[in-house]
């Protein structure tokens, strides 16, 4: 297969970037859309809320299972392959869900969009930062703004449907469509071949020393897994946090949330253009890890109206910008040969975070709230911490080009 080794080589994988992200925008959807048509799913199945929770339920489950099996897979077969059997199983879903005559084929459909999220993960990332290798942040936190720009807009177009008495079931036949013709698309496009360092050229960072799996790799473990649980912490929590101890009506506290959603946002779209050229990933966990440290603290130690809105968005923004693709982006940096095998171990992780996190400040909360957000500050500090060893082991494993020194490098690079 063709590599990436130049800038035409990047621009000629573009319209398969595009066909990722669209596929991303979808992806956002398809994690809400079991959630946002609740009352008319629980009503076709003759259940009520518990029994969507448990048909939820099997999104976590299908990703659990399916994703360190799809990363080996990806990194044999190719992304596009992953890719694709991702945009299948979303087809399947989609079209499968408003037809689906009992809860229990609708949980197997439910399981299969976990699957489905699991293999544009393991073929999505990979797949970007072998597009874009000397803009492989860039791109890969780009894909965070498409998810949230999926999860924006599809509850509008669900609440379209209520409004004009419309069939719920246009919410998953239009989605499912569209991914057919995604799907088309995807093989039409051509992709870059799987190699990993030397695939750029000179012209990027090279391997001077060899990274090991139980440091770099096990270190951006941990700092993936904390960042996801500092701004999950915030996502949950702030508006009972703000009622509580800063002094906010019980109204004025739910818009904490926006706040966060605004500095979440914001990040992305800031570090897409600073992680083009200005800074390197490690550069922007590291800053992100601080802010994230002190937003914490000082909403623990003085929260009122104004800091619990202000922290609100300085965890959207430092916690929840895309932080954790950062952290995908890092570690193949570090394990290029390995790069869906590592992003699925790291995402793995992701998810059982996801699920100790809620039983942790569920218990934490029985006895004061703020216990919950002293755990975010402890988190907020192991993912700074965790940021501070990966930067250092960054400049020792490569050296940096001449021609691409960034942003504060001529001090620490290629000592």
């Amino acid at each position: 297969m063709t590599k990436p080794n130049s800038a035409a080589g990047s621009t000629s994988f573009l319209v398969a970037a595009i066909g990722i992200y669209v596929a991303y925008f979808l992806h956002g959807a398809s994690v809400i859309a079991l959630a946002q048509n609740m009352s008319a799913l629980a009503e076709k199945f003759a259940t009520d809320s518990a029994g969507i929770a448990y048909l939820i339920s099997g999104i976590g489950l299908g990703r659990l299972v399916t994703i360190l099996f799809f990363g080996a897979l990806s990194d044999k077969f190719g992304r596009r392959s992953m890719i694709l059997l991702g945009l299948v199983l979303y087809v399947l879903f989609f079209l499968g869900i408003p037809y689906s005559p009992n809860l229990t084929i609708a949980f197997i459909l439910a399981f299969c969009v976990g699957a489905a999220n699991s293999a544009i993960d393991t073929g999505g990332y990979p797949a970007m930062i072998e597009c874009f290798p000397k803009a492989s942040s860039s791109a890969v936190i780009l894909l965070k703004a498409m998810v949230s720009f999926g999860q924006m807009l599809y509850p509008m177009c669900v609440s379209f449907l209520m409004v004009s008495g419309l069939w719920y079931g246009w919410a998953f036949i239009v989605p499912g469509a569209i991914l057919i013709v995604l799907s088309l698309f995807i093989i039409k496009c051509r992709f870059p071949g799987t190699s990993g360092s030397g695939a750029a050229g000179a012209d990027v960072p090279q391997m001077r020393a060899k990274p090991k799996m139980m440091l770099e790799g096990l270190v951006a473990v941990v700092f993936g897994v904390c960042a996801f649980s500092t701004f999950y912490v915030v996502a949950v929590w702030m508006p009972r946090y703000a009622a509580a101890f800063g002094g906010m009506t019980e109204a004025e506290s739910l818009t904490t949330i926006s706040y966060y959603s605004i500095g979440s946002l914001v990040c992305v779209f800031a570090f897409a253009y600073l992680l083009k050229s200005k800074v390197r990933s490690v550069w922007a966990m590291t800053l992100n890890g601080l802010i994230a440290c002190v937003a914490s603290a000082v909403l623990y130690l003085y929260p009122s109206p104004f800091v619990c809105t202000a922290g609100a968005f300085l965890i959207g923004f430092s916690a929840a910008g895309g932080i954790l693709q950062l952290g995908v982006a890092g570690m193949a940096e570090f394990f290029p040969d390995s790069k869906a095998k590592v992003t699925s171990v790291y995402m793995m992780m992701g998810g059982l975070a996801n699920f100790v996190i809620p039983l942790a400040t569920g218990y934490l909360s029985q006895i004061s709230i703020r216990y919950v957000i002293l755990l975010d500050f402890g988190l907020a500090v192991l993912t700074f911490l965790s940021a501070i060893y990966l930067f250092k082991r960054y400049y020792a494993v490569f050296r940096i080009p001449q021609n691409d020194l960034r942003w504060g490098e001529r001090a620490v690079a290629n000592k």
